[in-house]
């Protein structure tokens, strides 16, 4: 028998404990939010700047349905770009979260998180570990990179990276690896001093202080690069950021 709950006084959905609650009063999102699931037949250009050489980024049905699809060419280092606008701040508590699968590990440079620009000049990413060690093109950049060719953590190595004002932050490993084929969901967090948090698969495995510079205008970002010559993917299975209104 269906029932009406009746509640007179003040409710709560309360979410991490570092921000606002993520529902107030009477129902109402207190929060900025974007969500992506790629159900439409091509990328929104709305949501979606793509930039790339000769790689392609489209929206795939087939083979993992709703997923954005990055395939690679065969250029070694070569890299692309989905970025959204620059909208999303620290001061804000801004969050970004990824649902992701890559093919081959050993092939694949990849960045999810935050930078204060859309795109790098190929081959360049806005961080990474080209040529085995932990290099920055973004100013203000953070988020959580997996690279072929980090040979400091290890080749299929998830780690927690960010630059501040040019200046590259000391790395923190997750101590788990990426298997070919995976889904693994990542999460970076700001707070309003620029630190970031870092989450695998919805467990913290690290803080970075003043991760980037507090104040920078960012934007949501994934950037693909080839770590060899053949033809790779990457699936994204959703988008999510958030971030509290302006007060």
């Amino acid at each position: 028998m269906p029932r009406q709950l009746f509640i007179d006084d003040h409710i709560e959905m309360r979410g991490d404990a570092l921000h606002r609650s993520n529902m107030d009063g009477p129902w109402q999102e207190t929060k900025v939010h974007f969500h992506d699931h790629f159900t439409d037949d091509t990328l929104s250009t709305n949501k979606w700047l793509a930039t790339v050489t000769n790689h392609t980024i489209a929206v795939d049905h087939a083979t993992n349905r709703h997923c954005a699809l990055f395939t690679t060419d065969t250029t070694d280092n070569e890299a692309s770009f989905l970025a959204g606008p620059l909208v999303w701040e620290d001061d804000q508590n801004a969050v970004a979260e990824f649902r992701i699968k890559v093919t081959d590990v050993s092939a694949i440079c990849l960045f999810v998180g935050f930078s204060d620009a859309t795109f790098e000049a190929t081959p360049d990413m806005p961080i990474d570990y080209s040529g085995g060690t932990l290099a920055a093109a973004a100013t203000n950049a953070v988020g959580i990179v997996m690279d072929g060719e980090d040979s400091v953590n290890g080749a299929s190595s998830i780690v927690g990276v960010g630059v501040n004002a040019g200046a590259l932050e000391t790395a923190i490993d997750s101590a788990t690896d990426w298997a070919d084929g995976e889904w693994h969901t990542l999460r970076v967090e700001l707070d309003p001093d620029g630190d970031a948090y870092f989450y695998l698969d919805g467990s913290a495995f690290g803080y970075m202080a003043t991760a980037i510079a507090s104040g920078t205008a960012l934007c949501v970002i994934m950037a693909v690069a080839n770590r060899g010559t053949s033809a790779e993917t990457v699936y994204v299975d959703r988008v999510d950021a958030w971030q509290d209104e302006e007060v």
